[in-house]
C-alpha cells in the first residue's frame, strides 16, 4: 500500500443540550400556536361576554330596568365590548393568560418573545375588531403566516406560542372542536345575512300574497253567485271585468306557471311563488265549514 501512514484523530464529541439532545436540535423558542388552538381558546374567552350582553339585556329588559330601543341595545353592548377589551388586556399582558388560553396551554407573548405590555395588550385587543371586520380574513391569516400570526398580532407586536406540547387525542380533539365550532358559526352568519329576508324580499312576498288573497275574494264572490267555488281561473278573472288587469298584477307579483287553484267545489286552496330569487311559496285557503 502506498503512504501506510495514517492516523486516526478522535472527533469531538458533540454539544449535548440540557434535554440531552444535541444542540444542533434545540429548538429555538416556543413553537407558534396552532390556528385550531388559537380560535377554541378565542371562542371560550368570547362566549361568556356574548351570552352576557344578550341574557342581562333581556332579564333588565323583561324586569323593566330599561326599555329595549335599537339605541339602549347598542348602549349595552358597547358596554360589554368595553369589558371584555379590559378582560383581554390584563390577561394578555405580563405574562398572564385568559381562560381560554390556560385551558389550550397557549400564551400571548411580545414578538421578541418577551412578556407583552399592557399598551401593547390594549392594541392588540382593539386589533381583534380590526381582524373581524376583514370578513375575518385577518384571523386566517394564522393559517398562511410564517409564524401563524394573525392581522391583530401584526398590528400589535405580538404572537401567541405553545407552552406544553399535547399528545395526537388532544390535537384531535382540538381539532374537531375547533371546526364544528366554525361550522356552527358560520351557519348562523348565513343564515343572518345571505338566507335572511331582506325588506325587498319581503314585500315581494307581501305583494305575491295580497294577489292570491284577491282570488280569494273572488271565489268568495263566486260561491255567494253560483252557491259553489271554482279552479277556473278564467271565469274568476272576467268576474274583474277587466282580465288585462288582472294577468298584469299576475305577472308582476307572481313567478310565472307556479299559480295553482285547487277546489272541489265546497272549498278551495290557491298556492303560488312569489318573484324573488327563492321563490318563496304563498298560499291561502277556504275557511273551514262552520259545524251547526
Amino acid at each position: 500500500m502506498e503512504n501506510e501512514d495514517f492516523n486516526i484523530e478522535p472527533q469531538a464529541a458533540p454539544m449535548l443540550g440540557e434535554d440531552g439532545t444535541p444542540a444542533e436540535f434545540s429548538p429555538e423558542g416556543p413553537v407558534p400556536a396552532g390556528f385550531n388552538e388559537r380560535f377554541l381558546a378565542y371562542a371560550i374567552d368570547a362566549f361568556p361576554f356574548v351570552a352576557g350582553t344578550y341574557l342581562s339585556l333581556n332579564a333588565l329588559v323583561k324586569a323593566g330596568v330599561i326599555s329595549y330601543t335599537p339605541a339602549n341595545e347598542w348602549k349595552w353592548k358597547l358596554l360589554w365590548i368595553g369589558a371584555y377589551i379590559i378582560y383581554e388586556t390584563v390577561l394578555s399582558s405580563g405574562g398572564r393568560a385568559t381562560v381560554g388560553k390556560l385551558l389550550l396551554n397557549i400564551r400571548v407573548r411580545a414578538k421578541d418573545g418577551g412578556d407583552l405590555s399592557v399598551g401593547r395588550a390594549f392594541v392588540r385587543a382593539l386589533s381583534y375588531f380590526v381582524s373581524s371586520g376583514t370578513l375575518n380574513l385577518g384571523y386566517f391569516a394564522a393559517l398562511v403566516t410564517p409564524e401563524k400570526r394573525a392581522l391583530h398580532d401584526y398590528l400589535a407586536g405580538s404572537r401567541v406560542v405553545s407552552v406544553r406540547e399535547r399528545g395526537d387525542l388532544a390535537n384531535g380533539l382540538v381539532l374537531a372542536f375547533s371546526w364544528g365550532l366554525m361550522a356552527i358559526l358560520i351557519g348562523s352568519w348565513l343564515n343572518q345575512t345571505v338566507l335572511r329576508i331582506s325588506p325587498a324580499e319581503k314585500g315581494q312576498i307581501i305583494a305575491a300574497h295580497r294577489t292570491i288573497s284577491k282570488l280569494a275574494k273572488l271565489e268568495e264572490i263566486y260561491m255567494r253567485q253560483e252557491g259553489h267555488y271554482t279552479n277556473d281561473m278564467k271565469t274568476l278573472a272576467e268576474m274583474t271585468g277587466n282580465v288585462n288587469a288582472v294577468r298584469a298584477e299576475l305577472f308582476k307579483t307572481l313567478e310565472p306557471g307556479t299559480l295553482a287553484i285547487a277546489s272541489n267545489g265546497s272549498k278551495y286552496y290557491i298556492t303560488a311563488k312569489a318573484r324573488n330569487w327563492r321563490k318563496t311559496e304563498v298560499q291561502v285557503a277556504s275557511a273551514p265549514p262552520q259545524r251547526r
